[in-house]
This record gives C-alpha cells, structure tokens and sequence, in this order.
C-alpha cells in the first residue's frame, strides 16, 4: 500500500506543489483531481511517516481555497477551477483534520506561520496569507457560510462526501429549495470530531478564543446529531418540508461510524448501532460493508457506486468506529476491506488485487465485486438515466480504468494508526490499542508501539522537543501486571486512572522519547 500511495504521487506545475490525486477515472479519464476532500485523505498515513509530503498536500489545497474560505471541488488543465455544479459542505473538515492531526502529532508549530499564495496565485489579484489564516477563513465558511439549519444540523448544499445525495437522486427542480434548506447528519456527525480536534490544536498554539468558539460549535452538533437517532440508526439527511428525512427507511452508512467516533451516542446506542450495522451491511457483503441496508429503487444499478456499492472511504471511518465498541469487529471489517479478501472472494476480477477502484459492487448488484459500469452497455436495455444524472457517477464506466484510486492504500494504513489507537493532545498522547492480538508492533518515524508477552514498548518522536504526557488504557488484568515502567532507560514513576497508565517523559535532539512497561 505505501508503494503505491507514495508513488502515485505528483507534481503541479501549476500551484508548485505535490499532489496526492485520487487517480483512477478522475484524473486519467475524465481529466481533472478532485474531489479536494480526497487527496486530504490520502496525506493521513504520511503524518507518521513523511511529514513533508503533508505539508505539500495542505499547501496545494490552501493555494485553491477562495477567499471566504471555501475549497473549490476540484481543479483541471492548468490550475483552472473545475467547472462542475458541485457545492460541496464538507471539504473544509477534512482540512481542518488533516492539518489540526498534524501539528498536534509532529508539534510542527511553524508550519501554520508559513505563508502561501492564495488563488489565483499569480498576479495582483493573488494574497499571501499565513497557513494559520487561510485554515481559520475555512472554519469560518464552514460554521457560517455553510452553517446549520431549522434542525441545528451542518446544512449540506447540494452534496457532502456523497456528490450524488442530490445530483441525480432529487429532481432538478428541488435543487435551489434544498441548497438553501437542506441538512446533512453526516456532516454534522463529522464535525464534531473534526472541530473537537482542530479545538485542541488550537489550544496547542495559544489560540484560546477560537479554540473554545470551534469546541462549542462540535458540542452543539454532537446534541443534533443525538437528536436525529431513530432507535435503530441515525437518519441520513433532512431535504425540506415537502421532501422531508432521507434515512428513515433504510440505514444509510456514511454518518452510523462519525456519529460513534464524536460520541454522539451513548454505550447502549452505540451497542444497538453496532448490531444493526453489522446486520444489515456487513455481514450480507463478502468484502466491505456496503453504504445501503436495501439500496435505492429509483435509481438504476442498484449495488452499484452511491447506489448500496462499497466504499474504502466510507468502510476507513466504520474500521475506526467499530474499533472503539467492538475490537474483534473493527479488525475484522479491516481484514474484509483489502485486496486480500477481494482477491480470494473474486478471483475472476483482475482488478482489486494489486490496486482498485474508489468503489466496488455490492452483493445487491447483478456484476458483485466488480466496479461501477453502465449496465445498459450489456442488456441493450434503454439508458433511463437523463442528463444531470451523467454530471455525476454515470458518464464514465469505472471498469475504463478500476485501478490506482488512492482509497484502497490509504485507508489501510491509516486505520492501522486508530486499531493502535493514536490520540495526539496538547500534552501529549493517548494510546488506546483495540487491535485483538496478544502481540504486535506498530512502527513509524513519528511513534511507535508495541506488545510483546513481556509488556509494550515505544517512543514518541516529535520535531519540538519537550516533556510529553502519555497515556496508555490498558485493561484491569494487564494494570494488575505492571512491575515498573523505564523512560529513556531510567526507572520512572507512573500512576493508574481509570484504566489509563500514566507516565511524563522527554525527547531530546535526535533521541525519541522511549519508555518500556514490564510485567511482573
């Protein structure tokens, strides 16, 4: 995976930075990188590993972003906008996750004083503006342009990470009423974490007043996403008056994992979440789960793309999710999820072996395992689709080029980091391992753990040096075993609170910050 992600890497010439392109039919077939959401995805991993191509990744993106903040769909030809009818409402969270893991991780503080040259870039009519800037203008799109509607929920635009919630799902003639009205649970439930984070960073560096102006906003969405619990799952969306809920009838994934990773729920809902996911998208698929429990009539393809298909984006947050209720089950929805699985299960599609689509067929469609193409191309039937519909997923087969989308080798590792269960603070970090092995080693440039029958090791590695708090939850069996704790070699004091081992230590130039727990 890291072969292939690190590799497809490349540069514009244009903004003079690297880009990590979602590839696949986007950029070699249709021609353009986009959507901007995907490429922030695509960075997490390298927080761990090469910070350099994150910042490469940030500073592409703030170079398109506008001035009042909003990140552009996606770009083609030479720097130019892409001229799609696309109002995305969520592509400001992903940055603010990207670039708020990073600093609290790598403590790459100066980073957010560089300065970069907003779009066009060149010309009188391009502003140099400080990283820290361009990030707050983007919390402020998100919070007051895009804001929230008559439910409290994020509003959604025409789209969020689904490009097809709207276009090509809801008549034409709904779409102004909806871009004004509608509400997405999805982005409200990813808000919360996304703004809970870039809180902390926030607090990180002194900025104190936004810091408390981001959490509250996360707080106020975290109690309208709970609103939005239907006993079973969480709705999808609120469209308007007329077209009311989508998600009442039918689980839809994208929001069931953010809503458990922002606590939106308490343990007993999140137990009950946990069970019908698994019921109704997990186990009836043989690879990932799929984004629908029964999929849409009234779209064509069923089990195809947006239509119940499977998704490495969607299944990267349900990985984590499921790993903070049910270890066995996150790991095991890791394992579904990989070419491993996809090779052994269809053997007979060339495709998702080494590499592979953004996206693969369900067991609801008719072609399972495979990706998204125009099945009218085979029966002969009558195209039903009209024109809007092909703006979206159906003017391109995906099968055209089902390979080297970034999704399939991003994700992967960076669920590896939340089964380890890295969570960086201002102070430090805490460890909370749910991978369900009696021994592992996770190792990165950045930090490392690992689980031997001994006890665990690891190290802690940021660019500032200073004293760090670390955490590390372990179960009541395994603190009743603690004989001592080394840092940096030396015997060291620690404490236990509730079921955290804590202990302070230090990096020093070129010297990680190490520490060592023994068994009795």
């Amino acid at each position: 995976h890291y072969y292939y992600l690190r590799s497809a890497m490349t540069y514009d010439s244009y903004f003079k930075e690297h880009i990590l392109s979602q590839g696949h039919v986007y950029q070699y077939i249709i021609g353009f990188q986009g959507a901007a959401r995907d490429p922030l995805q695509h960075a997490l991993p390298f927080i761990y590993s090469n910070p350099d191509i994150v910042k490469n990744i940030i500073r592409y993106t703030l170079k398109t972003t506008r001035k009042n903040g909003e990140i552009p769909y996606g770009i083609t030809g030479s720097g130019q906008i892409l001229p799609v009818p696309f109002k995305p409402s969520d592509q400001e969270m992903w940055l603010l996750w990207l670039i708020s893991e990073y600093v609290l991780g790598t403590r790459d503080v100066e980073f957010l004083d560089e300065k970069v040259s907003r779009y066009p870039v060149y010309g009188s009519r391009a502003e140099i503006v400080k990283v820290r800037d361009v990030i707050a203008r983007c919390f402020r799109h998100l919070v007051k342009k895009t804001g929230f509607g008559c439910h409290g929920l994020q509003r959604l635009s025409n789209g969020d990470w689904n490009d097809g919630v709207v276009i090509g799902y809801i008549p034409p003639e709904k779409h102004k009423e909806i871009q004004k009205e509608a509400e997405s649970v999805l982005n409200a439930a990813m808000a919360i974490y996304t703004l809970e984070i870039y809180s902390e960073m926030l607090k990180s560096v002194g900025e104190r007043d936004l810091a408390n102006e981001a959490l509250k906003y996360s707080q106020s969405q975290r109690e309208a996403v709970n609103a939005q619990w239907t006993g079973k799952w969480f709705r999808r969306a609120w469209l308007t008056e007329d077209l009311g809920w989508v998600g009442e009838d039918q689980m839809w994934l994208e929001p069931q994992p953010w809503a458990i990773i922002g606590n939106a729920l308490d343990r007993e809902q999140k137990k009950i979440l946990v069970q019908f996911i698994d019921e109704l998208v997990r186990k009836p698929s043989k690879i990932g789960a799929r984004l629908h429990s029964k999929g849409i009539d009234s779209i064509r393809n069923k089990g195809q793309g947006i239509n119940a298909g499977i998704w490495p984006s969607i299944n990267g947050t349900l990985i984590w999710a499921l790993s903070l209720v049910n270890r066995e089950m996150g790991w095991d929805e890791w394992k579904k999820n990989s070419l491993a699985y996809h090779a052994e299960n269809y053997p007979d599609v060339w495709y998702g072996i080494w590499s592979g689509p953004d996206t693969y067929n369900s067991d609801l469609s008719k072609y399972p395992g495979q990706t998204v193409f125009n099945e009218a191309l085979i029966t002969g039937e009558q195209d039903p689709s009209d024109v809007e519909e092909f703006l979206g997923h159906m003017a391109t087969s995906w099968t055209d080029f089902p390979v080297f989308n970034l999704h399939p080798h991003a994700w992967p590792l960076y669920d590896t980091t939340r089964l380890i269960g890295i969570n960086f603070t201002r102070n430090g970090v805490i460890l909370n391992p749910t991978l369900p092995k009696d021994d592992y080693k996770f190792s990165t440039s950045l930090i490392g753990l690992e689980k031997t029958k001994n006890g665990y090791l690891g190290w802690y590695n940021p660019v500032k040096l200073g004293t760090w708090e670390i955490s590390l939850k372990l179960s009541e069996e395994e603190l009743d075993q603690i004989d001592s704790i080394l840092i940096n070699g030396n015997e060291a004091k620690f404490t236990i609170k509730e079921s955290h081992l804590l202990w302070r230590g230090e990096n020093k130039p070129g010297r990680p910050l190490r520490w060592e727990i023994k068994k009795k």
